[in-house]
């Protein structure tokens, strides 16, 4: 018999912000406990949400065995690890006055545009114990700016956006970036002539794969990738993991929800552009003998599932003018996106700009963009970089190229 107990506490204060304003705080502090037992091959679970009696909860999760949900019982050496990565971001008392300071600034410097949403200041305390003598604790917190943008002049419900979590805060920086957004929105360009180009977004393109990298669609024949594990299928630069580093990643445990540790903190999905391991947990890597990935996801009250925290594609270059010369589209709005089973992608493009030496020129009439899977992570994929456009928290760029369609 194997048992786990996991406990994680958060306290969240969240900002709603309405046309530049706080309009009010949030504040919410909780806890989740989990109890699970395993023998025999199968999993009982309980869990239970503020202070509680752990031993009250194993004897609750003892008796779920009779379920017969089947999960494999493995064990691990005994180890404790233990990181703190809390930062002073804001003093709690100043959280209102300077949130408050930070959008009257930027209505100021932006005055044609409203911004709205949720700027949010969140801590993190989890724990994981085994039976094993196990011992794993993480401390962390962050700050999240989620801000919807208007125009003030338009019909819509928002035209653009900026976000991004930090373990810091910087009035400036983030004045700086959202300026460089609004300011480029408001000079209109015509399309570009060229229907091939150079491509800065995010990993978009990339979530619409992720599904055919599940252990489960891949063996059941399912997937574009299907039989083609440990074998080179994307640009030798290319390398996709799950990266739960404590000092690189903001406000994210180094242990998934099955108290996993990878070697480094890091377990390689694609490796210099070989299909390494597929997306799994401990029950489907034991299901279909493969390797377990180390990132599973579980509900306070259910039984651990695959997850994808820490997922990220490694940096290939230090900035984003190493990897752009001359000119590309900056894609900053995208909606409906979708991969057809044959992995051509499309994705509807609402707002991007014209790039060029490090500057946004201006907006560009609506479009999508058009690649496939394979081109795009071969022959298209250019790079990714951490450091380019905007200066506050975190941001990862990647640069592709693609075709322009249905051009408006």
């Amino acid at each position: 018999m194997k048992v786990e107990r996991l406990i994680y506490k958060t306290s969240n204060r969240c900002l709603n912000i309405v046309a530049g304003k706080v309009e009010s705080l949030r504040i919410n502090d909780s806890t989740e406990n989990t109890v699970r037992v395993y023998d025999n091959g199968c999993i009982g679970v309980e869990g239970a949400l503020g202070e509680v009696n752990l031993d009250e909860l194993q004897v609750l999760a003892a008796g779920k065995l009779s379920q017969g949900i089947a999960y494999p019982e493995t064990h691990e050496q005994p180890q404790s690890l233990y990181f703190d990565t809390t930062m002073s971001i804001l003093p709690e008392n100043e959280l209102i006055a300077r949130i408050s300071r930070l959008m009257t600034r930027l209505s100021g410097e932006n005055p044609e545009f409203l911004f709205s949403n949720k700027i949010m200041l969140n801590s993190s305390d989890s724990r994981y114990e085994s039976s094993d003598g196990v011992t794993y604790r993480y401390k962390g917190n962050q700050f999240v700016i989620s801000l919807t943008i208007k125009h003030k002049g338009s019909a819509n419900i928002m035209d653009e956006s900026y976000g991004c979590e930090s373990d810091n805060f910087s009035e400036n920086q983030i004045c700086r970036d959202v300026k460089l957004k609004c300011d480029a929105f408001l000079k209109k360009l015509p399309h570009v002539e060229d229907d091939t180009v150079t491509i800065i977004g995010d990993f978009e393109p990339i979530q619409y794969a992720i599904q055919h990298l599940v252990a489960d669609m891949y063996f059941n024949n399912a997937s574009l990738f299907a039989g083609k594990l440990g074998k080179r299928l994307f640009n030798k630069k290319f390398n996709m993991v799950i990266n739960r580093n404590p000092t690189t990643q903001v406000n994210l445990e180094f242990f998934d929800a099955e108290g996993v540790v990878n070697k480094n903190y890091i377990s390689y999905i694609v490796k210099n552009g070989v299909l390494e391991r597929l997306f799994t947990c401990k029950r489907s890597a034991a299901q279909y003998n493969t390797e377990n990935l180390g990132s599973a996801s579980a509900s306070y009250n259910g039984v651990p599932n695959i997850g994808a925290s820490g997922f990220e594609v490694e940096n290939t270059a230090e900035t984003l003018s190493d990897l752009v010369e001359g000119q590309a589209i900056y894609l900053s709005v995208t909606s409906g996106g979708d991969m057809t089973p044959s992995g051509d992608i499309s994705m509807p493009t609402m707002v991007a700009y014209l790039y060029e030496n490090g500057k946004l020129l201006g907006r560009l009439p609506e479009f999508a963009v058009s690649v496939n899977i394979f081109d795009l992570l071969n022959k298209g994929f250019v790079g990714v970089c951490d450091n380019g456009l905007f200066k506050f928290g975190k941001h990862k760029y990647f640069v592709y190229k693609a075709k322009l369609v249905n051009k408006q």
